[in-house]
């Protein structure tokens, strides 16, 4: 079977089952792990190429829920080609398209495995620091204008898997914009913001640190607990869920896990 992945975690998912030998085309921000990056490219997450996709021969095409993915999925449909759409917006959604894709990829057998192994190491991420009292975080998706993530959200079950709880009350948006006055109100312990530029960790730490050193009063700044961290590993819902919520965890509990 000739599969063609349309996004960068339902490639580390078919990596992770095993399949990485039969995927024949990627996004070209598919970048992990490594033999991803090898494979034909057939356009981007946000924008398909579908002569791409065909010219890669595929007996399968997997994509996300997004538009431009449907859209991609009923114009491959229509004229014979066998797509599998899966939504994965949140940490059961994971399971899920893993169950799906091992189904429609003759490989349930090792979906179950990949699905116990994450829930595995979650329970043990979560069980040591169970019974700790929880650190108010603020998870920022964009400064300027200042965007956060809100409890809608699987990077809120991740906080919360982590030990952590969201220093942003119930929100009417997924990631909603908030003024200093919101900030200073939620008190946030830890300031978490992913690196979403490769290599540029240091970088963006040092602009991080200078923009939040206006919020004087927050907890988060005055005890120096910014933290910048691989946007790749925590923002990319798949067989890497355990990774990123340790190093959430070590954001929020150093002397538990290490920095």
């Amino acid at each position: 079977m000739r599969i063609v992945s349309m996004a960068p975690d339902l490639t580390e998912i078919l990596f992770a089952l095993g399949l990485g030998e039969r995927v024949v085309g990627v996004t070209q921000d598919s970048d992990y792990p490594p033999g991803a990056m090898d494979k034909r490219k057939v356009g981007t997450f946000w924008q398909p190429n579908i002569e791409a996709v065909i010219a890669a021969g595929p007996d399968l095409v997997v994509t996300l829920a997004i538009e431009q993915q449907r859209d991609l999925a009923r114009r491959l449909r229509r004229i014979g080609y066998r797509c599998l759409v899966v939504d994965i917006e949140k940490i059961d959604d994971l399971f899920n398209a893993i169950a799906a894709i091992g189904e429609a990829a003759g490989a349930d057998g090792q979906a179950r495995e990949l699905s116990d192994s994450i829930k595995g190491a979650m329970h043990r991420l979560q069980a040591a620091t169970a019974g700790l009292p929880k650190v108010k975080v603020l998870w920022v998706v964009q400064r300027e204008p200042l965007r956060v993530a809100g409890r809608d959200t699987f990077i809120n079950e991740m906080i919360e898997l982590a030990g952590g709880e969201n220093a942003v009350g119930p929100t009417l948006h997924v990631y909603p914009a908030i003024g200093a006055e919101r900030v200073i109100a939620a008190g946030p312990e830890v300031i978490i913001e992913p690196a979403m530029i490769p290599g540029a960790l240091d970088q963006q730490y040092r602009q991080a640190t200078a923009y939040w050193q206006r919020f004087t009063n927050v907890p988060a700044v005055t005890n120096k607990r910014i933290y910048v961290i691989d946007g790749d590993v925590v923002s990319r819902l798949g067989p890497r869920l355990p990774a990123g919520i340790e190093l959430i965890a070590k954001c929020l509990r150093p002397q538990v896990f290490g920095e």
